[in-house]
């Protein structure tokens, strides 16, 4: 470790690589349908954001009013860009979630996460655990073992108050992950300045040891 925190050593590593990027997110996208407003869309925009971060995937919100949410999750499957869609409901018509794996959708229902103590705070707390959830069983999850993780047997919307989580634990993250490769999602990664420019993404050089390596490889 001292090796690593010396600047010598630092200065060189980055003179030969250029430094570390993220490769650009590429290969279809999981879909948030977002067809209420009783939880306001940066509430399920700061939830899809958690969910590409955590794990490097491509998520994409869209708000879009539907009167049948299950076609929109169909028609938007059709586009080959789209490789599994949550649609969020508010609707006295479904439970509070329901997965189709095999489909790859599934669907939240915000109506049916309120009860008479919840204050609107709550709902869209529970309403992003829910989004959590949703990912978690649509994408190759299942229960976990991990006593904070969201993935847990959930009978009425207070229960969602007892997980504390804010997300999923890491211990469903590799069947996650095989599930999104069957999906053809690809998961961005950390790379060198350099092996960005051999394989031709890498933007501008934006210092010294960077321009050293585009005038190297560009010859």
């Amino acid at each position: 470790s001292s090796r690593v925190s010396d600047p010598t050593a630092l200065s060189n590593l980055l003179v030969k690589t250029g430094g570390l990027l993220s490769q650009p997110i590429s290969g279809p996208s999981f879909l948030i349908l977002n067809s209420q407003s009783r939880v306001q869309t940066p509430c399920v925009v700061a939830t899809a954001n958690h969910v590409q971060s955590l794990l490097h995937l491509p998520v994409t919100t869209v708000d879009k009013q539907s009167e049948n949410p299950i076609i929109e999750a169909v028609k938007a499957l059709a586009n080959t860009n789209t490789a599994a869609v949550l649609v969020i409901v508010d609707s006295n018509t479904y439970p509070p979630l329901l997965i189709a794996p095999e489909s790859r959708w599934a669907l939240v229902n915000v109506s049916a996460l309120v009860d008479n103590a919840a204050r609107s705070d709550v709902i869209a707390e529970r309403t992003q655990k829910e989004i959590w959830r949703a990912f978690g069983y649509l994408m190759g999850a299942a229960h976990s073992n991990f006593s904070p993780c969201l993935m847990k047997t959930v009978l009425q919307p207070s229960d969602l108050d007892a997980l504390k989580a804010k997300c999923l634990c890491p211990e469903p993250f590799n069947q996650i992950m095989l599930h999104c490769q069957k999906l053809g999602m690809k998961p961005s990664r950390m790379t060198t300045y350099r092996k960005a420019v051999e394989d031709g993404w890498a933007p501008a050089p934006t210092n010294d040891a960077q321009r050293a390596i585009w005038t190297e490889l560009k010859k």
